[in-house]
């Protein structure tokens, strides 16, 4: 199978996994070990710079937050600082393993290699509530359900006053977009995603964080400058949720 239109399929959770353990061994640069681009583009460490520049919430007191997908850390650094406690998930062993070895000893940061959500809450090494909770390109490489669960499982440990930022790679068709078993030319690899609708993703959150107190402050804009738009039927979006 390859490019599936509209239908919902489900992907191979472990070999996404296998796929970024592979990216994290082969691939010097944190950041383009996760916001894939071809090999010479400059793209992910544009957008990597504008996010932190224009899109993240800026903190006004210590916070204690979490990431899903944090990949190799790429945020924790930047949240380093003010007090702030920090807790990162991923799913990939060895973009953790990069994590944990770039930021060396730092009580003020901990990880975790573990499947979202399938962790409780009582095995967080940073106890929740969270102030802020982040997730950078993530669902698309989780199912339906799995998606629905992340969602719940952030409504739970969220404090009453949370904010929550959401970018994602979302459909820029009226469908979704499922990859998989997909060769990429552009990557020389198998490749495996779901491409949700904005709307989907809306109503996910819509269903278990607007139903647990919390608004949306932005929906669905498009994250990155045309410039850094480089693809026909995908678009990075995001969204900003806050409660209380």
């Amino acid at each position: 199978m390859s490019r599936i239109y509209k239908d919902q399929e489900s992907i191979d959770a472990l070999k996404v996994r296998d796929f970024f353990n592979g990216r994290a061994r082969k691939e010097g640069n944190a950041v383009n070990a996760v916001m894939l681009q071809s090999e010479g583009s400059t793209i992910a460490v544009d957008r990597d710079i504008h996010e932190k520049t224009h899109l993240l919430p800026r903190l006004e007191r210590p916070s204690k937050i979490l990431e899903l997908g944090c990949g190799a850390g790429r945020l924790a650094r930047f949240y380093n600082d003010g007090g702030n406690r920090y807790l990162g998930f991923d799913f990939s062993e060895e973009l953790i393993a990069r994590a944990e070895a770039d930021i060396g000893n730092d009580s003020n940061i901990q990880f975790q290699a573990v499947e979202v959500p399938r962790i409780a809450v009582e095995d967080f090494r940073l106890q929740p509530p969270f102030d802020v909770v982040l997730i950078t390109g993530l669902f698309m490489y989780l199912n339906d359900e799995a998606v629905h669960d992340s969602f719940e499982m952030i409504a739970k440990v969220a404090a009453p006053n949370a904010a929550i930022y959401v970018r994602e790679s979302l459909s820029e068709l009226d469908v979704r977009l499922t990859l998989k078993e997909h060769f990429s030319e552009e990557l020389d690899e198998v490749y495996n995603a779901i491409y949700r609708t904005t709307t989907e993703l809306t109503e996910v959150m819509t269903d278990t964080l607007v139903e647990a107190g919390f608004e949306f402050e932005v929906c669905g804009e498009y994250a990155f400058p045309l410039a850094l738009r480089n693809r026909a039927e995908t678009a990075q979006r995001y969204f900003t949720l806050r409660r209380g």
